[in-house]
């Protein structure tokens, strides 16, 4: 019974709640609230410029790190406003959730795949199971694909106008959308994923998956609230401080300094990337 047990463990797939999320990405600093602790960084500091992300995130009791969460319902990321989203950049994956289901990361083209990572989770709350997870571009959206020989997992995140992106977590296995879960057997500890900066250029023109916001706010960084909603009812919010760089004081405005002129002069403007 046990064998029987640990093997349907390890063929759990996972969801992750994105976006989260490289090597040489910018640094970030890991924020916690009741249940978690996460770290959701951009890849580079530089305002108006294409950018990859990286999500790190642990779960627990409330006020108790050695203990097993609540059954994650939902996940919203906030991004700074001005953060943009092309997903006519990548390939698409339109592949329906039926053939992600049976066929896997073979339903969607080789170029529609911008990410990865790996995903623990407890089954029935006692077996421990590690996966990894493919991250799909769509029209809009975000596909997390948890990898099986058999049934694969599928969780899609809407990406909404604003740049904000909402995942449900499906806490059972199998999950087959839209029914949902009659009961929940599927606890998530732990999620990492990894994006890199997605460019494509066409005439000339250079486009990015991910820009970052055109401007950096006088703090040096851009706040990135993230919200999780937990069975138990709660709801916890926690920002995110991405780092990112001012543009220099033009070398005439440092040469008055001192002087009453220099409330004349305006910061040099940052230098586009592309």
């Amino acid at each position: 019974m046990r064998q029987r047990a640990v093997r349907a463990g390890l063929l759990i797939q996972l969801s992750l709640a994105s976006v989260g999320a490289v090597a040489g990405s910018a640094a970030g600093n890991p924020v916690s609230g009741p249940h978690e602790t996460i770290d959701n960084r951009l890849t580079t500091t530089q305002p108006n410029a294409p950018s990859g992300f990286a999500f790190d995130g642990t779960y627990h009791a409330a006020g108790n790190p050695r203990g097993n969460p609540p059954y994650m319902r939902r996940m919203i990321f906030y991004n700074r406003s001005g953060t943009r989203y092309d997903t006519s950049v990548p390939a698409r994956c339109s592949a329906s959730d039926v053939e992600l289901e049976m066929r896997g990361a073979a339903a969607c083209p080789a170029g529609s795949r911008i990410g990865g990572g790996m995903s623990t989770a407890l089954f029935m709350g006692r077996f421990s199971s590690t996966v990894q997870v493919d991250f799909f571009n769509n029209t809009n959206q975000q596909i997390i694909l948890a990898r099986s020989p058999f049934v694969s997992t599928v969780a899609r995140g809407r990406i909404f106008p604003d740049g904000s992106t909402e995942f449900a977590s499906p806490t059972c296995f199998p999950y087959v959308p839209p029914a949902g879960c009659p009961v929940d057997t599927l606890l998530q500890m732990k999620s990492s994923i990894t994006v890199p900066p997605f460019t494509k250029t066409s005439n000339g023109v250079t486009r990015s998956y991910l820009t970052t916001p055109r401007t950096c706010p006088a703090t040096g960084r851009w706040n990135s609230p993230v919200r999780l909603w937990w069975a138990d009812g709660t709801v916890d919010t926690v920002v995110i401080p991405q780092p990112c760089t001012r543009p220099r004081e033009s070398r005439k405005c440092v040469a008055r300094r001192g002087s009453r002129k220099r409330r004349n002069c305006k910061a040099a403007p940052a230098r586009r990337r592309y």
